[in-house]
């Protein structure tokens, strides 16, 4: 299979705008503290003037209830979403949402395609979000993932909808990257933007609350903190010590 690959420059947001009508797009970001939250920011910048107004995330990453969170502390809100969880009930979390729904492992893709299907005979043309590709493949052989991805995009675009897949860039071998990006017909590789891992550090600080500096949730910015919370106990015990000589 043909597939374009581009390399995103930051001021090339134009991209975005007709990224759905390639119908089956992989978005590669580099790891970094950020590499999450960057992911959810082109997801939103791709979708948010879509026509297609039905959302579909499938849960590999995160649980329904920290993606909700997560996209709303960066402001993030789609109209219809619907979650489908992959991973609570083979690691035996509690279940949060009672509007979601669930899949016994996240190599069930039986009950996956299933649930996509249901979705969009009762809802019409959809976008499938893919949460985390690397996390997916660590479930399974290679084989089977690549079998797997060929008939979800398939049954997408029969379907006249749109999916888009999330990865790390280099988490995995040069031969699986290579086989997994044939299998889409879009790839969008943001690897030459080092400068952006830096933009979206600091809108995460921005959106930080005190709840998740202090239960460790920003941990560059907890750190902080600590630090500079020693300092100023440090300082005060050096005036201390010369005002009582």
């Amino acid at each position: 299979m043909f597939f374009w690959v581009i390399q995103v420059k930051p001021n090339e947001n134009k991209q975005f705008k007709d990224i759905l009508s390639k119908e089956s797009v992989l978005i590669s970001i580099p790891s970094s503290s950020s590499t999450e939250e960057q992911l959810y920011s082109i997801v939103y910048k791709s979708i948010k003037n879509s026509e297609i107004k039905n959302i579909i995330w499938v849960c590999y990453q995160q649980t329904p209830d920290i993606v909700e969170k997560k996209l709303k502390s960066q402001s993030y809100f789609f109209d219809g979403i619907q979650f489908i969880d992959m991973i609570t009930l083979m690691m035996g979390l509690v279940i949060k949402k009672d509007d979601t729904k669930y899949c016994t492992s996240p190599t069930d893709y039986n009950c996956l395609f299933k649930l996509i299907d249901e979705f969009i005979e009762k809802k019409g043309r959809c976008i499938i979000i893919i949460d985390n590709l690397n996390a997916m493949m660590s479930y399974d052989m290679l084989e089977r993932i690549i079998k797997t991805v060929r008939s979800l995009n398939n049954r997408i675009i029969q379907n006249n909808s749109a999916i888009i897949y999330l990865e790390t860039t280099g988490a995995c071998g040069i031969q699986t990257e290579v086989a997994v990006r044939a299998t889409m017909n879009y790839v969008m590789d943001f690897s030459d933007q080092p400068n952006n891992n830096k933009d979206f550090a600091w809108e995460s600080f921005k959106n930080a609350s005190w709840k998740d500096v202090m239960t460790m949730n920003i941990p560059l910015l907890s750190m902080l903190l600590l630090v500079m919370f020693l300092t100023v106990i440090f300082l005060t015990s050096i005036l201390i010590i010369i005002l009582t000589k």
